[in-house]
């Protein structure tokens, strides 16, 4: 009886130990959409794609194909240079090289990082000086519409 119990305990214990199951979760991740086309527009639908990261430029990090729409996406890892290859079985490649920022990785837009081309404070400058425009504009066009008559 002690064998038994024993036994069960044991196949109990095992099936733990070995057994996983699965699961997803959306990700947070930025990722690096990408279309694909030819010369003509016409999109380059389900062709292969590799992706190369700034750490190996030799290997591809990634492989897939491009949907039915010539998209692809990655998700990269690190700042730098990275490349993305996408070619059909006729001869025909698009190569996208992209420079990924730690900013980017970091989640911060331009807006975040006050990357502008304008100094901070003169996108306020403008939009004031763009209402005293329209209104100076209203004012002409009421002033103007008034004399007609």
């Amino acid at each position: 009886m002690r064998r038994l119990v024993l036994v069960l305990v044991l196949a109990l214990w095992a099936g733990e130990c070995f057994a996983h199951g699965v699961g997803y979760r959306q990700s947070e991740l930025r990722a690096i959409p990408l279309e694909f086309f030819y010369s003509t527009g016409e999109k380059m639908s389900c062709r292969e794609a590799r992706v190369f990261s700034p750490k190996d430029e030799k290997f591809a990090v990634q492989s897939g194909r491009t949907d039915e729409e010539g998209r692809f996406a990655f998700v990269p890892d690190c700042s730098g240079d990275w490349r993305v290859i996408v070619r059909d079985e006729e001869g025909h490649q698009c190569t996208a090289d992209l420079t990924i920022t730690q900013d980017f990785l970091d989640g911060r837009t331009q807006s975040q990082t006050q990357d502008s081309l304008l100094p901070q404070g003169m996108d306020l400058l403008i939009r004031a000086l763009l209402g005293v425009s329209v209104i100076f504009n209203l004012a002409l066009i009421l002033r103007r519409s008034k004399h007609a008559h």
